[in-house]
């Protein structure tokens, strides 16, 4: 049996394939030029999936146990904030880009009559709430991505407004992931709860490589690489 911390530097390793395609289909996005009003539309669904982040992860601070260690509370804590700060930091790029105050009401009314291809819907499919193992492994592996993502459309945008915002939420991204894997490391000292995060982080990283494609381009390099590695 692995240690914990090997456990999760495996799992680690096994993300790299997942996390490149996303890149890739983050580049083509953007090599291609959206439409202002395409991208007014596309950072819209990326501000309401900050929003979704923010109350699940909230909601988990509010129902821990009372013998959580207070360091992960802080850690939580500061998550639920720094994703709240993100909402209103893409917030701010939508009414830059479409040059009028944003009706939040009716933008997530608009877009939950889309199909819905969030990241944070993730949260609700595992049970992150109910399962410690689960919610861990999606901050460890969706935060992973995200912070990958996010600093690919930094470097991808040329408008500094936006750049700026982003290369900042791709850092904060990259302390969620951290989050996860101190937690990872506790909790996965134990063969049954190995197997258990194994099998989730399979299924995860085909949930989130089809909303990387349904999110951007699904190109076929990106998904040649994920299938070279998954399948």
């Amino acid at each position: 049996m692995l240690s914990s911390k090997e456990f999760v530097a495996k799992l680690a390793a096994d993300n790299e394939a997942l996390f490149r395609a996303g890149e890739l289909n983050v580049k083509a996005y953007f090599d291609a030029k959206p439409s202002r009003e395409e991208l007014v539309a596309h950072f819209r669904g990326r501000m309401l999936n900050e929003r979704m982040n923010m109350t699940e992860i909230a909601a988990r601070v509010a129902t821990m146990p009372m013998n959580t260690a207070p360091e992960e509370l802080q850690m939580l804590s500061k998550q639920a904030l720094d994703e709240a700060v993100h909402f209103h930091m893409v917030k701010e790029v939508v009414e830059y880009l479409s040059g009028e105050a944003l009706d939040l009401e009716q933008a997530a009314a608009e877009e939950a009559r889309k199909p819905q291809a969030k990241g944070a819907a993730l949260l609700a499919k595992y049970e992150t709430a109910e399962n410690p193992a689960a919610l861990a492994l999606y901050q460890f592996m969706a935060e992973g991505r995200a912070e990958r993502n996010w600093d690919m459309m930094a470097k991808c945008i040329d408008d500094e407004f936006i750049s700026s915002r982003y290369a900042k939420i791709a850092r904060d991204e990259g302390f969620h992931s951290k989050i996860g894997r101190y937690k990872l490391e506790q909790l996965c000292d134990d063969p049954a709860v190995q197997a258990e995060v194994e099998q989730m982080a399979a299924q995860m990283r085909k949930d989130l490589f089809e909303i990387s494609c349904q999110n951007s381009v699904a190109t076929a390099q990106a998904r040649e690489i994920f299938e070279a590695a998954y399948h």
